[in-house]
């Protein structure tokens, strides 16, 4: 069960005491050398979940557990990784790990790396349409089975009472278990930075 932080009062620590919870966080990510505009966006954007997380943390108890997609290993493993994936939500997400929480991994090696080789054949343009297709099913069913471990990994290691956060693509396909209340983090910052996005979507067109 999805709840926007937006649309119910401040939780209380006993309505939720011994369950699981989650704190989901769309992951934004821009590539090298965008507009510092944007830079500005994702900046501000990192810097609200910050606050939102801090909020929701003295009403349902802190962080243990930290999910990043595409991580597949954990704790001192995964810094390198995390840097290089999410250059400027990372800073935020280490000091939540040097604080009490764990960096979990999240996926499976086998499964991101196949999924990464479908989408590098996809992006050289491909003339064959039996190959194009073979690497679009090849690239979605990757995906499908990234989301899927992503729910698994989260049901086997979060624990009664625990708190986690997870970072990911926001039109994510993660089922998770019954039992665990996901809330959804989305400060003024996320409808900024996507209101910015789309607009240099249609300027380039």
């Amino acid at each position: 069960m999805t709840q926007p932080i937006s649309q119910f009062e401040k939780p209380s620590a006993t309505q939720y005491d011994g369950t699981r919870k989650i704190f989901l966080v769309p992951n934004y990510v821009l590539p090298p050398g965008i507009p510092e505009e944007g830079v500005a966006h994702l900046e501000r954007y990192w810097s609200e979940v910050r606050d939102a997380i801090a909020n929701l943390e003295r009403s349902l108890g802190k962080v243990s557990r930290i999910y990043h997609e595409m991580i597949y290993v954990k704790d001192d493993d995964a810094v390198a990784m995390l840097e290089s994936l999410n250059p400027h939500g990372s800073v935020f997400i280490q000091a939540m790990r040097s604080g009490s929480a764990t960096l979990e991994a999240a996926e499976d090696r086998e499964v991101v790396e196949e999924h990464i080789d479908w989408q590098r054949i996809l992006s050289i343009g491909l003339m064959s349409q039996k190959i194009s297709t073979m690497a679009i099913e090849g690239f979605n069913n990757t995906l499908q089975q990234r989301f899927d471990r992503i729910g698994e990994r989260i049901g086997e290691t979060l624990q009664d009472g625990e708190t986690a956060a997870l970072f990911i693509r926001e039109d994510h396909r993660v089922q998770f278990p019954s039992d665990i209340q996901v809330f959804y983090v989305a400060p003024p910052g996320l409808d900024a930075l996507k209101r910015w996005m789309d607009a240099q979507i249609q300027a380039e067109q």
